[in-house]
């Protein structure tokens, strides 16, 4: 856990979020349609989709987590061919030499990267969701 908690950087901020805020649009999308289809009254809109959509993200933070430690599965293993680069780090710490540093995308970020900031993302949507769907059941 400790290689984790070193694995994140200031610049990643921004990719997690913009992740975070699209998964979130579309797991609202997909409890509104679970809602509107697949419901038949018995569990609203909280208890059912919040849970299971919880459980499916939460899982997909599992993958991203067992990728990280080195598990790969046959087509996976092309993603992590350039994981040796290292990236330039400054070597003042001044405002001076972050005033023109240009914003780190999702995409300009190493795979490794990718990988941590989507299982971020999907920890805390997941876990908001888990525990969103618990205590709408329970209520």
């Amino acid at each position: 856990m400790k290689k984790l908690v070193s694995m994140y950087q200031k610049y990643m901020f921004r990719p997690i979020l913009y992740k975070s805020v699209t998964r979130v649009s579309v797991v609202a999308v997909l409890m509104l349609l679970w809602d509107r289809y697949v419901s038949d009254g018995t569990f609203t809109m909280w208890q059912a989709p919040a849970l299971l959509l919880g459980v499916v993200l939460l899982a997909w933070a599992w993958v991203n987590y067992l990728r990280l430690d080195g598990v790969t599965i046959h087509h996976l293993g092309e993603e992590f061919k350039d994981m040796g680069k290292k990236k330039k780090l400054h070597s003042t710490k001044s405002i001076v030499d972050f005033a023109d540093e240009r914003i780190v995308s999702f995409e300009e970020l190493e795979p490794e990267e990718r990988t941590y900031c989507s299982m971020l993302s999907n920890l805390i949507l997941g876990g908001a969701l888990l525990i969103i769907g618990l205590i709408a059941g329970a209520v």
